[in-house]
């Protein structure tokens, strides 16, 4: 007799049979291959462009992917270049107001905001926008003239002065009133012989003199992640040693910069035109073909071309920004 406790032998469900299982299977594959079917061509062998968005969405719908001979046609009765328009102003609205949120941070809840000004498009971006705020009023503008810019460099400076109102601090080597007093203590190849050199005395230097001198409590900038390189992580706020960095394009892309531009009708340094698409000095800046601009990291692919640093890595920064 069995225990009471013991436990009653397991009994295995009842198995279907095979062939039930293949019946229903194959009934299955029917349904979702009626419903997903391509298709018919006409006596022509044309097929609508209506019929083929309908059995797209079908196969959407049921989740299964176009195999083989379920080629998705090209809708070339619709144009997507609209929905294109309409998600990239969504896109740059929402980065102009991020951007604008940004500069309200800097300027309303640090002290002494200062901002370095390269006149490069997202530059002039940052000063529309400061401008759209009311703030150039209330953040400084420093221009480091490194004695090797651009002359258009220098004029487009003057041209953004007088159509945004404001004036420009301008930096140069410390103890130099002109490029030719510089010349005299240091030729005119510095920047070929001792580049870390030529950096510190004509831009580095300048640089944190600016923001000592100013009292800078934080330093808006135009850096961005699609520089690449050093850049890649930015955020929109960073400490570190000395003034709290702002950059408000941080998210943003090239193209964006000059999509603005566009829309609010402000014009970009002239050199963009004569395919420079980031402008620096006249040594060591060249021109890009304009197809390669919109790539990662392709706007400074002109700047510092040739150079190196001392450990023999490419040169992709002059110091000016770097983080300590």
């Amino acid at each position: 007799m069995m225990s009471v406790n013991a436990r009653a032998p397991a009994v295995a469900p009842a198995r279907r049979p095979l062939c039930a299982f293949r019946t229903q299977q194959h009934a299955l594959n029917s349904r979702v291959h009626s419903t997903c079917a391509p298709p018919t061509c006409n006596r022509t062998g044309d097929v609508s462009h209506r019929s083929w968005i309908h059995h797209s969405s079908r196969l959407i719908a049921s989740g299964r992917k176009a195999g083989p001979g379920h080629t998705f046609l090209q809708a070339t009765a619709v144009s997507t270049a609209p929905w294109v328009k309409e998600d990239r102003d969504a896109r740059l609205k929402y980065l102009e107001s991020s951007a604008l949120s940004a500069l309200g941070h800097a300027v309303e809840e640090l002290q002494a905001p200062v901002f370095p000004c390269a006149l490069i498009a997202g530059d002039v971006v940052i000063l529309h926008l400061l401008h759209r705020l009311g703030y150039l009023s209330r953040v400084q503008v420093v221009f480091i003239d490194t004695f090797h810019l651009f002359e258009e460099t220098h004029t487009f400076l003057k041209q953004l002065e007088g159509l945004f109102g404001f004036k420009a601090l301008t930096y140069q080597a410390q103890g130099f009133a002109s490029k030719e007093e510089y010349r005299k203590q240091y030729g005119s190849d510095l920047f070929m012989t001792d580049v870390e050199k030529y950096d510190y005395i004509c831009k580095v230097e300048p640089f944190q003199r600016a923001l000592k001198e100013l009292g800078a409590g934080v330093m808006i900038n135009g850096r961005r992640r699609d520089h690449g390189a050093e850049r890649a992580h930015l955020e929109v706020f960073e400490e570190g040693k000395g003034p709290v960095g702002c950059q408000p394009l941080a998210y943003w892309e090239f193209r964006d910069c000059f999509d603005y531009l566009a829309r609010h009708n402000v014009p970009h340094h002239p050199l963009h035109d004569q395919g420079y698409p980031s402008v620096g000095d006249l040594h060591s800046t060249v021109p890009v073909p304009r197809d390669k601009w919109w790539e990662y990291g392709a706007e400074r692919s002109g700047r510092f071309q040739g150079m190196k640093n001392s450990d023999g890595s490419t040169k992709t920064e002059c110091g000016i920004h770097n983080r300590r």
